[in-house]
């Protein structure tokens, strides 16, 4: 598994494994009895092979696993995330997380790579700026709704369409909740060349697609507005939230409320009528103080009615829980155990499972154990 690794990803983990001992070149140069900094530079660069006893040598003094440098699904180094999160989540959770959340997304690398599932060159892109308007915000969001062709309740088809259409694999996966109520929403995970989404499956309905909207906002714009490592979830906290994410905001609301879709599903007769923008909010998939934020913001709605639908409780629907990961993940991942390209066992460390653990995950997406137990 390790023969293919190439020297600049390798160099892309020595870099990372030293900023974060907080270790500059000089001093790991002298740790490994390298002649200079430069030949540290030239490593973490892909310029320069480890030798065996160099790569002892680096583990020991950055007291890491020598998987952490060799593993194929390991994306230390080359991933940057961007996570939703409470704010009173502990650093340390979110990041021991990010490390299982990027062995998830190295695997689904690799299994793409085996497939030939090579990332469009193309990619989408919204041409935003963090200067632009809310107004240039929204208008592309109503312009992908139509270019997705997502219909008048654009939540149902979104996760389907962001993977054929924008190549941007999206996975429901289970995050951390601490007893206090802490957690994690979701995230998008930037590499060179693929776009990936987390989303808390567990997630109340109404805030998994927002959250999915959003973060599709910082998956089509990454390299013009790069996001912050960390933002909270926190309604709380809005008085708080960077132009950034108010833009993020604004697009995810037109995405999923578009005015196609307000001017189909309401009843302007009972524009007053909050049980009635209850359902439509129902219908949309949304929480009712998003549609009340949305349709005051377009001047459909004065503070009255718009304070008092943000009152409203979500109403419930028949959606149900995200299957774990994506069917597309998950049948790559039975495909490549079925085929001998991949071993269960290698799949089980992969995805922090037992092998018990993997029989259940493909139960559960109704596919046969491709091993015995």
């Amino acid at each position: 598994m390790f023969e293919n690794l190439s020297q600049k990803l390798i160099g892309y983990r020595v870099k990372a494994a030293r900023e974060s001992a907080g270790w500059t070149q000089d001093r790991l140069a002298e740790a490994m009895g390298l002649k200079d900094r430069q030949s540290v530079s030239d490593i973490e660069n892909g310029k320069r092979a480890l030798k065996p006893d160099e790569l002892v040598l680096l583990s020991d003094a950055l007291d890491r696993e020598l998987a952490y440098f060799l593993d194929l699904f390991q994306v230390a180094g080359e991933a940057q995330f961007s996570w939703r999160a409470s704010p009173g989540l502990a650093e340390d959770s979110l990041d021991g997380f990010e490390l299982r959340a990027g062995q998830w997304i190295g695997l689904l690398r690799w299994l793409r790579e085996k497939e030939q599932n090579r990332p469009n060159p193309l990619k989408h892109a919204l041409r935003l700026t963090a200067q632009s308007s809310y107004e240039d915000a929204i208008a592309r969001a109503e312009s992908l709704v139509e270019a997705l062709d997502l219909g008048i309740v654009p939540a149902e088809r979104l996760a389907e369409k962001i993977e054929q259409d924008l190549d941007i694999p999206v996975l429901y996966v289970d995050t951390i909740e601490t007893p206090d109520g802490d957690s994690i929403s979701g995230a998008t995970c930037h590499l060179q060349d693929m776009g990936v989404i987390l989303i808390n499956r567990s997630e109340p309905e109404a805030r998994r697609f927002f959250d999915l909207a959003h973060e599709l906002f910082h998956a089509l714009t990454w390299d013009a507005m790069k996001p912050d490592h960390r933002e909270s979830n926190s309604v709380e906290d809005r008085a708080k939230i960077k132009r950034v994410e108010q833009l993020a905001n604004n697009f995810a609301a037109a995405l999923l409320m578009p005015q196609a879709s307000l001017v189909n599903l309401i009843d302007r007769r009972r524009i007053d009528d909050t049980d009635h923008l209850a359902g439509v909010a129902a219908q949309l998939h949304v929480a009712p103080v998003a549609l009340a934020w949305r349709l005051f913001n377009l001047k459909w709605l004065g503070v009255e009615t718009r304070n008092a639908l943000a009152q409203e409780h979500q109403r419930p629907t028949a959606t149900g829980t995200p299957k774990r990961f994506s069917p597309s993940f998950v049948d790559m991942l039975h495909r490549s155990i079925d085929k001998g390209h991949l071993s269960a066992r290698k799949a089980a460390k992969a995805m922090g499972a037992s092998l018990t653990q993997l029989v259940d995950l493909f139960a559960e997406h109704s596919l046969p154990a491709p091993f015995e137990l």
